[in-house]
């Protein structure tokens, strides 16, 4: 076995499979669901299907949230299945991808407003939900940014399925992940997320809280979980921050799921990323990594 903000919400905005004949699904149920996503408005020019697909080049997602980038694609490909009217998968095609602050918006943090204007990405996706073990399972998921990293993932979620409220209350059952980065983009990534660790600091500061806090995360993660290669490979990749340049493969197995409410008690925790935290999160989880520079 082996998702940019717009991607979440096209997944999330379709509904749960009836046990009904599945059938093709037209380009207006699918177009439907895209603009009905909690306040999210989908424009795009006029095109009919072709070849199975639903055509929706030059497609614009904008949402309500006045905080919420502005999506445009320059080439959009949609289709699905249905049953009983009701879109039980979905698969996605898309080129030139990006996203752009609102006009007006001043809340955006600079950096992230000139990564933005520097990145388009390509992305395609399969989600369907198995009837039988009411699994939302993610296929075929690609991201590829203009500026070389690749993410590539599947993933199968237990009591989700097509909709927001029940994918919020799925587990994790399974992790494929296969990311290919560049280098460049981590050491904003990690500026930021150290800027409340070393509060006050400068971005090289900021930068070695994250690191170290990384660090700490996969020296607790528990023994029965993870073998001491995958630990080691783990150790070298987050010791190449922040170029980390190179590729990580990820392959994560929890039998009981991780959902919400083991997130919930990991948080509530004295210390949510510590060994006790992390053991109870990850009780029946099984982590195999590999790390090539």
């Amino acid at each position: 076995m082996r998702i940019l903000p717009g991607v979440s919400v096209i997944i999330l905005g379709l509904s749960l499979p009836a046990a009904a004949e599945t059938v093709s699904a037209d380009c207006t149920a699918l177009t439907a669901a895209l603009r009905s996503i909690g306040g999210q408005t989908l424009t795009a020019p006029p095109a009919g299907p072709e070849a199975g697909w639903c055509v929706l080049d030059g497609a614009i997602l904008k949402g309500s949230d006045p905080g919420f980038p502005e999506i445009s694609v320059e080439r959009l490909r949609l289709r699905g299945t249905v049953a009983d009217g009701v879109p039980v998968s979905v698969e996605l095609e898309a080129a030139g991808l990006r996203a752009r602050p609102r006009i007006g918006d001043r809340t955006m943090d600079d950096r992230i407003r000139a990564m933005l204007q520097l990145q388009s990405a390509d992305l395609r996706f399969v989600a369907s939900v198995d009837a039988d073990t009411e699994t939302l399972e993610l296929r075929e998921v690609v991201l590829r940014l203009s500026g070389g990293t690749e993410v590539m993932l599947a993933a199968d979620i237990r009591g989700a399925g097509l909709t927001f409220a029940s994918f919020a209350g799925g587990s994790l059952t399974a992790l494929d992940l296969d990311w290919r980065s560049d280098g460049r983009l981590l050491r904003l990534a990690l500026a930021m997320a150290g800027e409340r660790l070393a509060e006050g600091g400068t971005e090289a500061e900021a930068i070695d809280a994250t690191r170290a806090a990384l660090r700490a995360i996969v020296e607790a993660l528990p023994e029965a979980m993870v073998s001491p290669e995958s630990r080691a490979a783990l150790a070298r990749m987050v010791a190449g921050l922040p170029q980390g340049r190179g590729r990580l493969r990820l392959s994560l197995t929890a039998t009981e799921g991780i959902g919400a409410s083991r997130l919930l008690l990991a948080g509530l925790s004295d210390d949510p990323t510590g060994p006790d935290a992390l053991k109870r999160l990850l009780a029946d989880a099984r982590l195999e990594a590999s790390w090539q520079p």
